[in-house]
């Protein structure tokens, strides 16, 4: 299966920090990649060159198709119901009929677990229901690929497992996801191949077998010893 996306010797340079230091990185249809390591390796400014909130410095960049991304912090309007925010962006950008787009944005929040709360705000709802959300609302402009920045670090531990569901779901579907994250379990059970960051390099990969049974690299191990309690 070809490659939806191949990045090849990207550099990201912020002032005086690189926080990208020559990356390759590929992504096939259908394929779930996980991308662990420490804070600060560059795993959230990879996910942003692939969706083009950061400009790369050097290196290309082959996107065959568009992306959704999935923040920490939500980003949902305040000022919007919850069917305004998942409807917003097909009706504004991709000038959806009204109708349609509440029609496909209450599926969507079906599919979530949240039509209940469609006119709600959501300052009324709690933070694992407004990731929820987000995803609905990330999944109403109908990407390619599917970009997860650290979705569930905001959360009660509590609450962590229900976006976690979703995310599961979205898997099962054979949705083309990248997932930045420290749930080292999520990676394990759901990536097809884990990708280990440090100092804004590729350290290592791997299905999940090979990265958490049998790593290779010195850091690597150092770094599962650390965020896997035996």
């Amino acid at each position: 299966m070809e490659n939806i996306l191949e990045m090849k010797n990207i550099v990201k340079e912020f002032d005086n920090c690189t926080a990208l230091h020559e990356v390759d990185f590929s992504l096939k249809k259908g394929e779930i990649v996980a991308i662990i390591g420490p804070s600060g390796s560059g795993k959230s400014s990879l996910l942003r060159c692939i969706n083009g909130l950061n400009t790369i410095t050097s290196g290309s960049i082959e996107l065959r198709g568009t992306t959704g991304m999935v923040f920490q912090h939500f980003n949902l309007f305040p000022h919007m119901t919850c069917i305004k925010n998942v409807a917003y962006a097909p009706i504004k950008v991709k000038k959806m009929d009204k109708e349609e787009a509440y029609k496909k944005g209450m599926e969507l929040l079906d599919m979530v677990g949240l039509a209940s709360k469609a006119d709600d705000y959501p300052n009324h709802l709690s933070g694992g229901q407004k990731q929820r959300v987000a995803i609905a609302r990330a999944l109403a402009m109908e990407p390619d690929i599917m970009l997860f920045d650290e979705a569930t670090s905001a959360l009660d531990p509590e609450i962590t497992g229900e976006v976690l569901e979703v995310m599961k779901r979205l898997a099962e579907e054979h949705m083309t996801m990248v997932v930045v994250t420290h749930e080292m379990g999520f990676a394990r059970e759901v990536a097809d191949r884990v990708v280990f960051m440090d100092h804004g390099k590729v350290v290592e990969e791997g299905t999940p077998e090979e990265i958490f049974e049998n790593p290779k690299n010195e850091r690597l191990k150092s770094f599962l010893s650390t965020v896997i309690r035996a």
